[in-house]
């Protein structure tokens, strides 16, 4: 791919040119490297993808995606480690920026740095976009004076955290479409061949077993209420979703997530890898273990985990060392607390948890290459069922019509 680019040198020096990069990050890595700071960098494209950008639709055009942060966190890591003032960094990257509601947010950020405020304060104005943990690492640098450092470590758990994404959306993608193909077919049977074969049947008049009965009742039921089923599924949707936001049914939501079979397991797993890649950063950048723990719930969105955390958080007020009151907490591997513990012993806690985060990664990892080979047995069992369960139902009866004939 093609970028056109426009930077200035040390001296102020203001050039423009192309540069051929696999994506805009190398772009923006090889001209760093040249020793030129980039203002704006653009894929070369068509006119169509022009008239795209200039289509501001609120409900599309105010988002910002997980991999917009992680490129900003990039390149402003890079700019200041080369030594680009905070200011100038925030102006290339407003300039740079794609996402039209991202770059007047970095904008609106930039001056509020230009008046005084701390970069973790203006980016806490913003919580929808940098969230908690976001936030304390960015205050973490700014304390110890390693913002470089501290942003490209914060970069690298961004990307972790995508790709840990990606890799769960194409394991279940797969299942979803099967399982949406599959009432499809099932509903639209209902509706325009069982009906045909319902007249059939009646100008027979013989008796029809019980599984038959039921298929052109429920045939029946979607065909002439299917007004009432619409009504009942969006009450359920709506009602489950009044439900699991009430904080009795939001614990029990959670809860029950934990115990899904096959599901279950990888959702703890993938909590183990944020809570020890989030506490090992959190602890690295320096920060008070209560604070740590305050954040470190921040990134679980589970209640049952919440509330281990806070019973975690007066344990350690009350003199407790970590590794002692995550060992009461039932919801923790033992790996995790006799791990900890040796790390207290060693003054290494935060080597262990980032350690434990890549152990965590790695299952993550098997599990979700996996998933699709061990739902695979379980959808073709559903699909067999459904459907040899309505095609049985049609068919019964034709035999014994042939059997009377």
């Amino acid at each position: 791919m093609k970028f056109t680019y426009q930077a200035k040198n040390r001296q102020g020096k203001i050039s423009s040119g192309v540069i051929d990069a696999p994506s805009e990050s190398v772009a923006a890595k090889s001209l760093h490297e040249q020793d030129i700071f980039v203002l704006e960098l653009k894929k070369m494209g068509s006119s169509a993808s022009s008239m795209v950008k200039e289509l501001h639709l609120p409900f599309l055009s105010h988002r910002v995606s997980l991999k917009d942060k992680i490129i900003l966190t990039q390149q402003l890591a890079m700019m200041i480690k080369s030594g680009l003032p905070l200011l100038e960094a925030f102006a290339a990257l407003q300039e740079q920026t794609e996402n039209h509601y991202f770059a007047q947010i970095i904008g609106e950020i930039s001056a509020d740095v230009k008046g005084g405020k701390p970069l973790s304060e203006s980016l806490a104005k913003y919580p929808k976009i940098f969230n908690t943990l976001y936030v304390s690492i960015i205050s973490s640098g700014e304390k110890s004076g390693k913002l470089d450092e501290v942003l490209e470590r914060l970069a690298q758990q961004l990307q972790k955290d995508y790709d840990l994404i990606s890799k769960i959306k194409a394991a279940v993608t797969y299942p979803i479409v099967v399982m949406v193909a599959l009432v499809g077919i099932v509903i639209l049977m209902l509706i325009f061949v069982v009906p045909q074969l319902k007249a059939v049947f009646a100008d027979i008049g013989a008796g029809l077993p019980l599984t038959t009965r039921i298929v052109l009742g429920t045939s029946d039921l979607i065909r002439n209420y299917w007004y009432v089923w619409i009504i009942v599924i969006v009450g359920l949707y709506l009602g489950s979703r009044f439900w699991v936001r009430t904080p009795k049914g939001s614990l029990s939501w959670d809860r029950l997530k934990l115990k899904i079979p096959l599901i279950g397991p990888l959702i703890k797993k993938i909590y183990m890898a944020r809570f020890s890649r989030t506490m090992g950063a959190l602890i690295a950048s320096g920060l008070p273990m209560l604070e740590v723990i305050e954040t470190v719930k921040s990134v679980l969105p589970n209640k049952v985990y919440s509330q281990a955390f806070d019973r975690i958080s007066e344990d350690i007020k009350n003199g407790k060392t970590l590794s002692e009151t995550l060992k009461e907490q039932r919801i923790f591997p033992a790996m995790i607390f006799h791990l900890i513990s040796t790390g207290e012993k060693s003054g290494k806690i935060d080597y262990i948890m980032l350690t434990m985060a890549d152990f965590f990664d790695k299952e993550v990892e098997n599990i979700t290459s996996n998933l699709s080979t061990l739902i695979e047995p379980i959808l073709i069992i559903i699909i067999g069922a459904g459907v040899g369960f309505v095609v049985a139902s049609v068919i019964m009866p034709i035999y014994s019509l042939v059997n009377v004939i």
